[in-house]
């Protein structure tokens, strides 16, 4: 998911468009494959209204939130929503929404609300610390429902071992495919309520984690049936754990890791909220880095010549830019790999045309942007 890999990657449903352009420049080279989407297995469709602060991420140039829909989320203030870093992270700013008040994505209830920032927790973005998978959309309005309470340090009693605790989500209904090859995924936000399992029970289980989620219990909480049957899936990452909090509900963690399906012996992962250190809150977030005019390519595809790559314009927070350059192999965008801001083309550059990726990278996050790619004329 660089970007740590999301745990047991499966394909999202939804399927953007492949266009040149600035939203297009992540998805065309990214066959570095798109953050990884976390439904609710052994739950029940929600009552309408029952979560008011649940909301749907959406991402692509798709109307339809059931096509596009990404991920979870909560409100935790007029214009902020809380998801896991994976779900964002690498993603432009321009084609993420969110979905407030709406519990079945077919339906026309609820406001699609455009996102204007991401900011992902500096430790995950950095890998000092993996286990925290946390991210903060900033939106163009405010949602206009109540939030959720974050847990902070000192409500650990909250969430002892055993204490029920509630999930939900619009992900993937069962771990397997069908004989055509297709999974399926809810319509209706689905929920379930699932006990808290001890650091000592976890741990047996995970051991050290696995390269996407480094266990630990300092950052890491686990909720579950030993028997399995019930608990969170594809689709789910970004949404919330949540136990009573007199009147109202308190968050404690986010799904960051659905790969168990409920499956036996196993257990859901979800980041520890009060290890988050009051960061989804604070006043002023680093935004990760967004493409807003890709780069370019100045100089002629003559072989000997001098190429050079513009930074593009970006918004966000300022941060560190990387060039390489990428051959074209039948119209087609190849890893080439070749760092620096000059490139001199080669007669095979100059045979098959090439283009330019730029990384731009702060606390905030990572975000990259692919240049038109230079072509050779045809006779």
């Amino acid at each position: 998911m660089e970007q740590p890999p999301p745990p047991r990657e499966r394909p999202s449903r939804s399927r953007p468009r492949r266009l040149w352009g600035v939203a297009a420049a992540c998805t065309l080279l990214l066959s570095l494959a798109p953050a990884t989407v976390q439904a609710i297995i052994g739950g029940e469709p929600a009552a309408r209204g029952r979560w008011p602060w649940m909301v749907a991420v959406l991402r692509g140039p798709a109307r339809s939130a059931a096509k596009s829909f990404w991920c979870g989320a909560t409100v935790i203030a007029p214009r902020r929503v809380l998801t896991a870093g994976h779900c964002v992270k690498r993603v432009p700013t321009s084609a993420l929404h969110v979905l407030v008040g709406r519990t079945r994505l077919t339906t026309h209830a609820g406001r699609r609300i455009r996102v204007t920032g991401v900011a992902v927790l500096p430790g995950f973005v950095s890998h000092r610390h993996k286990g925290l998978d946390a991210a903060v959309l900033t939106l163009a309005r405010a949602v206009r429902v109540p939030p959720v309470r974050l847990a902070r340090h000192g409500d650990r009693a909250a969430w002892r071992a055993g204490t029920s605790a509630w999930t939900m989500g619009w992900g993937q209904l069962n771990a397997r495919l069908t004989r055509g090859r297709e999974f399926y995924y809810a319509d209706r936000l689905r929920e379930v309520a699932v006990p808290i399992v001890g650091d000592d029970a976890c741990e047996r289980v995970y051991g050290l984690g696995a390269p996407g989620v480094i266990y630990r219990r300092s950052s890491i909480v686990c909720a579950g049936f030993p028997r399995g049957g019930a608990g969170t899936c594809f689709g789910d990452s970004g949404g919330p754990l949540v136990v009573p909090d007199g009147p109202g509900w308190l968050e404690v963690g986010i799904v960051q890791s659905g790969d168990a399906c409920g499956e036996r012996r196993y257990f859901d992962t979800y980041t520890r909220v009060d290890a988050l250190r009051g960061f989804p809150l604070r006043r002023h977030l680093v935004l990760q880095p967004d493409p807003a005019v890709p780069p370019r390519i100045h100089g002629r595809l003559v072989a000997g010549h001098l190429l050079r790559c513009t930074r593009g314009r970006w918004r966000g927070s300022p941060a560190r830019y990387a060039f390489r350059w990428a051959r074209v192999a039948h119209r087609r965008i190849r890893r080439f790999g070749r760092p620096g801001r000059v490139h001199r083309v080669s007669a095979i550059d100059a045979h098959r045309g090439i283009a330019c990726l730029v990384t731009a990278r702060n606390a905030g996050g990572v975000n990259r942007a692919l240049s038109r790619p230079l072509l050779p004329h045809k006779a």
